[in-house]
């Protein structure tokens, strides 16, 4: 059961995906998005099942649990919705969403996408969030 230090964040996902993920095949080098290159997760759950459905027809969908100690060690790069709309806009200009990255751990900003709702993201670029998101401390769960 998680407690007020955990925090939760999810990624939309097939099936199959979903199981790979949970066994620790997180990879951010292959996803890319509104941010670029990275492993992407949200905090709001209905967001994530919404993008499993559009883009795989599920709504599977893996959760994250992790200390929030454990976050804060991370090089962070947070993002206000006005800079997360210029970054966004650069990287589609220069058709970069699978190559641009900040060189940090995980940069935190809005969806900005899309249609209007409010849920931030957490791109994970860096080998060593990698190995913290497929490592023990981070609770993987199918929901």
């Amino acid at each position: 059961m998680p407690t007020f230090d955990d925090t939760s964040t999810y990624h939309g996902t097939s099936d199959v995906f979903a199981n790979d993920l949970v066994s620790g095949s997180v990879n951010t080098t292959v996803g890319g998005g509104e941010f670029g290159q990275g492993f992407y997760l949200g905090t709001e759950l209905h967001v994530a099942k919404a993008w499993a459905k559009q883009k795989f027809g599920t709504e599977t969908v893996v959760e994250f649990r992790m200390k929030e100690e454990d976050f804060w060690t991370f090089e962070i790069e947070a993002l206000d919705q006005t800079l997360a709309i210029e970054h966004r806009e650069h990287i589609k200009s220069t058709q970069t969403q699978r190559s641009f990255t900040f060189g940090k751990d995980v940069v935190w900003g809005p969806i900005v996408g899309g249609p209007k709702l409010y849920c931030d993201q957490h791109k994970w670029e860096s080998k060593r969030g990698q190995s913290y998101l497929n490592g023990p401390l981070s609770l993987k769960i199918i929901r």
